[in-house]
């Protein structure tokens, strides 16, 4: 078994929430790219690499589709047996993350339209206090300090926006994901997704709009 599939199945999944590392400039990225695709093509080290670089990213936008623990961990596992096959066929148009991204993004989706028997999938990653700054998500609440009624609201809240987010039309689902949640720009959203700029934006605007109708009562 390579060593990169043994460390995938053994990693924990509660690590890969852990405060992610500092990503390179965008000046920087494209070298780096070249630089980490060329290492993971030479050999079965420089691919454990990229795995090691990109695994948390991949479950945790894994998780924001599916809200599961073990279906994320294997749309990871699945993502990089992808990568590992697909690698020699990335040109470098868009950001090897970007690239990542759609595939993590496109097996989400078709893991969420096998699920026939479970229960209506929900999205957004666990609460960590690690994970990042505020989102558009955030903006939802009024960040002032809370007693416990508030809490038990702002819990409501939390479900509330969970289900709205998983009743968006899939494609809007994954836009809004990848911006709001993600923070991508709009241009390598448009790259991920091999779509045009403004599809992405209209996606993007579609989904909001469809998010603050279901949360009106909310917001």
């Amino acid at each position: 078994m390579p060593g990169w599939v043994s460390h995938l199945i053994g990693v924990g999944r509660r690590s890969l929430f852990a405060q992610p590392v500092d990503l390179p400039t965008k000046e920087a990225n494209r070298e780096t790219d070249r630089q980490l695709v060329k290492e993971a093509l030479s050999g079965e080290p420089g691919f454990e690499k990229l795995v090691k670089a990109h695994e948390r990213m991949v479950y945790r936008v894994a998780f924001r589709f599916l809200n599961n623990e073990t279906d994320a961990s294997d749309v990871a596992q699945e993502v990089f047996f992808k990568v590992y096959r697909s690698l020699s066929e990335f040109r470098g148009d868009s950001a090897l993350s970007s690239w990542i991204y759609a595939i993590t993004a496109n097996l989400s989706k078709n893991a969420i339209r096998s699920r026939k028997n479970r229960e209506k999938v929900q999205v957004l990653a666990p609460e960590d206090p690690q994970d990042g700054g505020p989102s558009f998500w955030d903006q939802a609440k009024d960040g002032r300090q809370v007693g416990s009624d508030r809490e038990t609201e702002s819990r409501s809240l939390h479900s509330a926006i969970r289900e709205a987010v998983a009743a968006l039309p899939l494609d809007y689902q994954e836009a809004v994901i990848l911006r709001d949640l993600e923070d991508m720009d709009y241009q390598e959203i448009a790259l991920a997704l091999k779509t045009g700029l403004g599809t992405v934006k209209s996606r993007i605007a579609r989904g909001r709009s469809l998010l603050r109708e279901k949360l009106k009562d909310w917001l």
